[in-house]
């Protein structure tokens, strides 16, 4: 769990921080607005298919479009609370200073390391399957009982002793 944690914060924080810093060498401005909400919502879209089981990944391709849509929805109304939050980011090298919400890269980045850290928790971890690894049915011609308090009669004459064979033969 805490390895999921870490691949969590990880990626939110590279997805992030590349988004928004390529948002905010385009478009400085970007998350002041609206627009910032369709941004956001492009960061859910790409945290949902690559967090948790990734789009590329054996059968994860319904599983990761729910994510990619969810993420689309959830990361809008994550952005929607931090505008709230009125935390001020100072100036960093040329970035200059705006509040959280309306910091491409502040924001983005916060928004993604949520919802990957939410995916990858999420995530159950059979990648290779376990639980598809075990046998579920017995094969023919093994020895087991089906049923934990099935009668002696109702077991095939391969699973009754010998001693049993022979009365029932009687």
């Amino acid at each position: 769990m805490l390895k999921r944690l870490l691949v969590g914060i990880i990626l939110g924080v590279v997805i992030g921080g590349l988004l928004g810093y390529g948002l905010f060498q385009l478009l400085p401005a970007a998350m002041a607005g609206l627009l910032g909400y369709a941004f956001a919502a492009a960061t859910g879209v790409l945290v949902g298919l690559v967090a948790g089981k990734p789009i590329w990944a054996k059968g994860a391709q319904i599983e990761a479009g729910l994510k990619a849509f969810v993420g689309a929805l959830l990361s809008m109304g994550i952005l929607f609370g931090i505008r709230f939050v009125g935390l001020t980011i100072p100036a960093i090298a040329d970035i200059p200073a705006a509040e959280l919400g309306r910091h491409a890269i502040a924001s983005l980045v916060s928004i993604s390391t949520l919802l990957a850290i939410f995916y990858e928790l999420d995530n159950n971890g059979s990648e290779g399957d376990e639980a598809s690894d075990k046998k579920r049915i017995a094969a023919p011609g093994d020895k087991t009982r089906i049923a934990a308090g099935a009668d002696d009669e109702a077991l095939d004459e391969e699973e009754q002793p010998a001693a049993k064979k022979k009365q029932n033969q009687r």
